[in-house]
């Protein structure tokens, strides 16, 4: 059977499914969700885990709910994303090109957001994911430094990211791919804190209830994380993923089912797992201020080697898992602020698959802070712009025609998601500029 024939029976598929029962309506939909998943493993990166361990080891319990209601935050964001995809011919940012100007499309959200954001945080991918391979060949006695082992990440995650988009089935097949590496980080780390042990009434007042500790550091680290999730380039992510799959008013249905399932769900767990793990070792003492130094202490907590293998397995997910999801969306964010179409054979989406792979430097001089804190500076000055673009878009009857929002506390959660993300990068540039100490 060939993709249109696939595409099609997937289709018919989904019109029954549309009007099935509940449960058997999201059965059926489990065997068509990926691109939320291929957001997720965006997301599940090395800056999100640094965030939730030092959170954990730092205040314990309180900040977990910081992960779950930050990505439910973003829910208004991403699900603009999939009404823009199923609703619209238009990807997202040649609709900003068109009915704003080039600068909102292909300047701010393509090259700034995307692509540029991307570039430079893959350096932390290499730097975490070659701290874990080194670590982890330690404990059985086999040297393997960063220098070298960078290779392995490479391996691992470039011909993944090369293949998405040459076709319907390559799409799938790391959609796939992402959703392994997903169940992989969620079982280790399970792993881990059935060792460490939990304190589940601890666990779901952190989790529930929003709390932040006194002064300027708290706020700071609860933007930190917040950075992780509220940022145009997930939604980006998102958006593009459904354009992969040529998603349709059909698909809607399953583009929510998806969100909740292949995004939220997985993306809240997995965060809460790393920080309970680091709550309960630093739990009332003193703890290490380097997330190399806090994941080879967490390490020392744990009796069993094969759950210690098991953790840098899970770091080592997250960082594959995250390479192949900016890679990609870099790829297509950049073939689309230049106003090319999305072709995989195309020499601009090449050089954007190619280029987020500097990031393997990051082995060598680990996550350079001038670039991180230049790039976050962009986002912070004109983030607003493409969040703000959304929201018209999102009102805009040329673009979306009868398909507008019309749900005031809809357009009311954009609004703070855009006014969240603005504070979000200014003071996270202004924290590392010394502003606050």
């Amino acid at each position: 059977m060939n993709d249109r024939e696939e595409y099609l029976r997937e289709v018919e598929d989904l019109k029954r499914l549309n009007d099935a029962p509940v449960l058997k309506r999201w059965l059926g939909y489990s065997k068509y969700t990926g691109p939320a998943f291929m957001e997720a493993v965006t997301t599940l990166g090395a800056g999100s885990f640094a965030s939730v361990a030092a959170m954990g080891a730092a205040y314990g319990y309180k900040m977990l709910w910081i992960p779950f209601y930050s990505y439910l935050l973003g829910m208004f964001m991403f699900s603009l994303g999939s009404k823009f995809a199923v609703h619209s011919k238009l990807d997202v940012i040649t609709a900003q090109n068109k009915y704003q100007t080039k600068l909102v499309g292909s300047v701010v959200t393509g090259l700034i957001a995307c692509y540029l954001g991307y570039v430079t945080f893959t350096f932390a991918q290499y730097a975490l994911g070659t701290d874990a391979l080194e670590n982890m060949f330690a404990l059985v006695g086999i040297s393997c430094p960063r220098s070298v082992n960078w290779v392995i990440i490479f391996l691992m995650s470039f011909p993944f990211a090369w293949m998405y988009g040459k076709n319907d089935k390559a799409v799938r097949f790391v959609e796939n791919f992402s959703k392994f590496l997903v169940v992989v980080m969620m079982l280790v780390f399970v792993a881990v804190i059935f060792v460490t042990g939990v304190d589940w009434g601890a666990l779901f007042h952190g989790l529930l209830v929003p709390t932040l500790p006194s002064g300027v550091e708290g706020v700071t680290t609860g933007v930190a994380a917040l950075i992780s999730v509220v940022a145009v380039g997930d939604w980006c992510q998102y958006h593009y993923a459904m354009k992969q799959r040529r998603f349709t008013p059909v698909h809607e249905k399953l583009a929510h089912f998806d969100l909740v399932f292949g995004g939220l769900v997985p993306v809240t767990l997995v965060l809460t797992f790393v920080g309970i793990a680091f709550a309960v070792t630093f739990s009332g003492g003193t703890f290490p201020t380097d997330t190399y130094e806090l994941a080879h202490a967490l390490v020392g907590a744990i009796p069993s080697l094969a759950i210690q293998i098991g953790f840098y397995i899970g770091v080592l997910a997250i960082t594959v898992s995250t390479m192949i999801g900016m890679s990609t969306i870099a790829a297509q964010s950049l073939c689309r602020a230049f106003g090319k179409p999305l072709d995989p054979n195309s020499a601009l989406w090449k050089f954007g698959i190619i280029s987020t792979q500097i990031g393997f430097l990051g082995a060598y001089i680990g996550k350079p802070m001038w670039a991180v804190i230049l790039v976050a500076g962009l986002q912070s000055c004109f983030s607003w712009v493409s969040g703000s673009s959304w929201f018209l878009l999102a009102n805009d009857r040329k673009f979306l025609g009868r398909n507008v929002v019309r749900n005031y506390l809809y357009n009311l959660g954009i609004l703070v998601s855009v006014i969240v993300l603005n504070l979000t990068f200014v003071i996270f540039v202004l924290t590392k500029l010394g502003v606050w100490a």
